[in-house]
């Protein structure tokens, strides 16, 4: 009896591949449990569906339709998450314990394996095309709890768990920058085209023609400061002789300021 093609052959020969990519799958292959018509598809080679119609000539195996095997009764037996891991979708139960699952590769001995010691039934598989099944699984099964506690769903929620923690740290970091660089260097503004600065109960205040304005309260006097300079100079010699009335934070701020903001 003649040996069966093998798939890789009966792509080349139908014109989907070049043996040059069947090659490099194949390369991919070595040392894992992938298959062939997988790898292609992953590659981008290949589409599903026209893996299902190859698979078909090559197993000697027709196409089933889902929407007219399909069986109510079997809508719970395999969650939306393992029939997306494995490109399937149950159709019936049959006598003896056996549970026909349209598969979009039939060949998968390692997914049928899975599926028969998830749901303790020997799995009859049947061929299907990969977009019959996309289209066909949200409308054939429900979601359950299964699916909330899923690997699938649990990994997108950590990832979505960490994306929200990460920016909320962002927002935070960016709050709290704020907060401390206002604490530390106070308010800075433009009002009717002055220069303006607050911290601590203190302002500074630069007009347009380059005059200097100090008022506030200092945390060791009585009264309100509101005092005009001519010059830079004339405002150090004012800080300079008032200096014992200023907090720590005060003389820290206005040192600060008359340095790095006053002209």
């Amino acid at each position: 009896m003649a040996n069966k093609q093998r798939l890789g052959e009966i792509l080349v020969q139908k014109g989907l591949v070049e043996e040059k990519d069947v090659k490099q799958a194949l390369r991919t292959q070595v040392g894992g449990s992938r298959r062939l018509g997988h790898i292609l598809v992953r590659m981008k080679i290949i589409t599903a569906d026209q893996l299902a119609e190859t698979l078909s000539n090559q197993l000697g195996i027709e196409i089933c339709d889902i929407s007219n095997t399909f069986s109510s009764k079997v809508s719970g037996v395999l969650p939306r998450y393992l029939c997306r891991k494995y490109d399937v979708l149950p159709l019936t139960f049959q006598d003896n314990n056996i549970l026909e699952v349209a598969m979009a590769d039939p060949s998968d001995e390692e997914a049928i394996q899975n599926l028969e010691d998830y749901t303790g039934k020997v799995v009859q598989p049947q061929l299907a095309k990969h977009s019959d099944i996309e289209r066909e699984l949200p409308v054939r099964i429900p979601l359950s709890l299964k699916e909330f506690f899923s690997p699938q769903f649990t990994t997108a929620l950590t990832r979505f768990g960490v994306g929200l923690c990460m920016a909320m740290i962002v927002v935070l970091a960016g709050v709290t920058y704020k907060y401390i660089h206002q604490t530390t260097y106070g308010i800075e503004e433009i009002v009717d085209g002055s220069k303006v600065y607050r911290n601590h109960d203190l302002i500074l205040e630069v007009d347009r023609d380059g005059g200097l304005n100090f008022s506030g309260r200092s945390a060791f006097a009585k009264g309100y400061y509101s005092v005009e300079f001519n010059s830079k100079q004339e405002l150090i010699g004012f800080l300079d002789r008032r200096k014992a009335d200023f907090s720590e934070k005060q003389s820290s701020w206005l040192g600060w300021a008359v340095e790095k903001r006053l002209p």
